[in-house]
């Protein structure tokens, strides 16, 4: 991106944008009906379906709050999806604390984890691109090694979630699980529009464009870089307290499965990482096209086929579905003045 291009994108994120407020109640207004309609009106089918786009919408939108804006494609974020897991897991199963306390804490946890590894990481220029990438991998093997030997997380046993929140809110039924689900999903989403209208989403694509122009201007590339990638991993172990409570019984094998991050990944490319809504979209139809192929009855031909969709869409959409839906929104006719 040349200088001048540079300057007029960083003028037009800086100044104030009514689209803000208008995305951000149209967010909020989406999530209340949501969390009223779908398990008022829905059968069980139809509130699982829509708690599972819920969370790989969060996971997806959370993933490139970081990832898509900054450049740094991670291959880990499973990872803080998995702590968050656990994390509730371990609270509602040794304390008698309440569920909002055990997602506080699985946030919180996978905050932590991903602040220490970008203090670490982000510190030295040479863990960027493909380098990165190998490193939230490496992650991935060395959180289940930790998970698999400590007791008080898993101890290579597994752990049964469900039992700990009978009679409560939370375990009354998958309708109030998808609730819960919609909240986070809402938060994620209005820190992924924030990314789009604010300096803080300029800082990051100018990290994405060019790092060291961006850091020659006095940008703050390691600042930005280290709280944004917190944040993206603290949301994506958020999702993880309802994902505990709906799966009633975690292991390690499912839950940091290399197949989430990859999804995940598959997800905001085929919605569009330049849109922040993008990601919602690639979750939405990945969602659909993985239940309506349920019938092949097998589960590899149907990641096949997933996979062809993707290199078509890519092939056809370089900027993804959004990327289609924005050309074809139609724009506001302007008159020229005389």
């Amino acid at each position: 991106m040349n200088t001048a291009t540079t300057a007029a994108t960083t003028a037009a994120r800086s100044r104030p944008d009514g689209r803000l407020l208008r995305g951000a109640g149209g967010i909020v207004a989406v999530a209340v009906l949501a969390a009223i309609l779908v398990p008022a009106l829905g059968t069980n089918y139809i509130v699982t379906f829509c708690f599972q786009f819920v969370v790989w919408m969060t996971l997806a939108l959370s993933w490139n709050v970081f990832s898509g804006n900054a450049g740094y494609p991670s291959f880990g974020h499973g990872v803080f999806f998995g702590v968050g897991i656990y994390a509730a897991a371990a609270v509602l199963r040794h304390t008698d604390a309440p569920f909002l306390v055990a997602a506080l804490v699985a946030g919180l946890a996978a905050g932590a984890l991903a602040l220490v590894v970008g203090l670490a990481v982000f510190a030295s220029p040479r863990f960027k691109g493909d380098l990165f990438g190998l490193v939230t991998l490496a992650l991935a093997f060395v959180v289940t090694t930790v998970v698999s030997n400590v007791a008080f997380l898993d101890g290579g046993a597994g752990v049964f979630v469900r039992d700990q929140v009978a009679g409560t809110w939370i375990g009354g039924g998958i309708g109030h699980v998808f609730v819960v689900g919609v909240v986070v999903a809402a938060i994620t989403a209005l820190v992924a529009l924030a990314t789009s209208r604010s300096r803080w989403g300029t800082a990051l694509c100018s990290i994405r464009d060019e790092e060291a122009v961006a850091e020659s201007l006095g940008v703050p590339t390691y600042r930005y870089k280290v709280l944004t990638f917190a944040v993206s991993g603290a949301l994506g172990g958020l999702i993880g307290a309802p994902q505990a409570i709906y799966l009633g019984y975690v292991e390690i094998g499912a839950v940091f499965a290399l197949s989430i991050p990859l999804y995940v990944i598959m997800m905001t490319i085929l919605g569009g990482a330049t849109r922040w809504w993008g990601p919602a979209i690639g979750a939405a139809a990945i969602v659909a096209l993985r239940e309506g192929l349920l019938g092949i009855g097998s589960p590899e031909m149907s990641q096949i086929v997933i996979g062809l969709f993707l290199v078509v869409v890519i092939a056809v959409l370089p900027q993804g579905i959004s990327g289609l839906l924005d050309r074809l929104r139609p724009r506001p006719s302007r008159e020229v003045s005389r």
